[in-house]
């Protein structure tokens, strides 16, 4: 059995078409066959077995969004429900790591990983790691990247994640993420401020994620030199109005404070 999902206008999920595998031998003729039978109009197939990065992000069900640029459905059930929003790790060496989600983390987490992982638990992705092991406040001494607001913003729409309404135009995204309570936002798209935790930790150093990379990692035990990972296709990131940046600016407006304090320093 092949399940099509029909969709709206608007990429909404509007009817789930189940019709035998002979009729869809191939995706193309699925989808002609489904125009067939319910009329002109735009099918995808979705697969009962769907999980995250393979076969279209889930089984599609009525109601979901259809992204064409991440060729994957979508919950438009979404609620903002961040209840831990400060994320710390401990290292071994006693410092305490923020995982700060745009801001080089899954770069410094992969480092983490090699150095203080016990390698007979054989491969663990990490942020699998960071979110077995993160608590909400540091036990070492704390440090953290802090990055330009609009810039992690804009990595972050380009990421797709899910939890919010990543396929809204980004004008009526940052609308949407205006009338959200900032506390309980997607950790991609939570202030910095509210990572780090608020207040902050006693005693915390910043560090600037356009110039410290390197610091940082050796000051946590790390190896150097630091590797690139997980690189936002610049073709994904939107080009913002000028209106834009300022409600971003206004929005993340404890964050630019904080920056532009970290950003100041040699």
């Amino acid at each position: 059995m092949a399940i099509f999902a029909q969709l709206n206008s608007n990429g909404i999920v509007q009817n789930l078409c189940k019709i035998s595998n002979g009729s869809a031998s191939t995706e193309e003729n699925g989808v002609a066959f489904c125009q067939q039978v319910w009329g002109a109009g735009q099918y995808i197939q979705t697969f009962e077995d769907s999980i995250k990065g393979n076969k279209r992000n889930k089984n599609a069900e009525i109601g979901d969004h259809y992204d064409s640029v991440t060729d994957s459905f979508y919950s438009t059930n979404i609620v903002q429900n961040n209840r831990r929003p400060s994320r710390w790790l401990n290292l071994p060496n006693g410092t305490s790591y923020c995982i700060n989600y745009r801001v080089a983390s899954t770069t410094f987490l992969s480092l983490i990983v090699k150095q203080y992982s016990d390698p007979n638990e054989g491969t663990i992705l990490p942020h699998d790691f960071g979110r077995s092991n993160f608590v909400s406040a540091p036990t070492g001494t704390p440090y953290a990247i802090i990055r330009d607001p609009v810039s992690r913003f804009v990595s972050a729409y380009s990421l797709r994640v899910r939890g919010v309404p990543g396929w809204y135009p980004v004008d009526q995204f940052i609308d949407w993420m205006i009338e959200q309570d900032k506390t309980k936002l997607n950790p991609h798209f939570i202030p910095q401020v509210n990572i780090v935790g608020f207040p902050e930790p006693s005693g915390i150093t910043y560090f600037d994620f356009a110039k410290h990379l390197t610091p940082l990692a050796t000051i946590l035990g790390l190896p150097t030199p630091i590797p690139q990972r997980n690189k936002t296709d610049t073709s994904k990131k939107p080009i913002l109005t000028p209106d834009q940046i300022t409600k971003l600016q206004n929005f993340y407006s404890d964050d630019m404070a904080l920056y532009a304090k970290v950003h100041a320093k040699t």
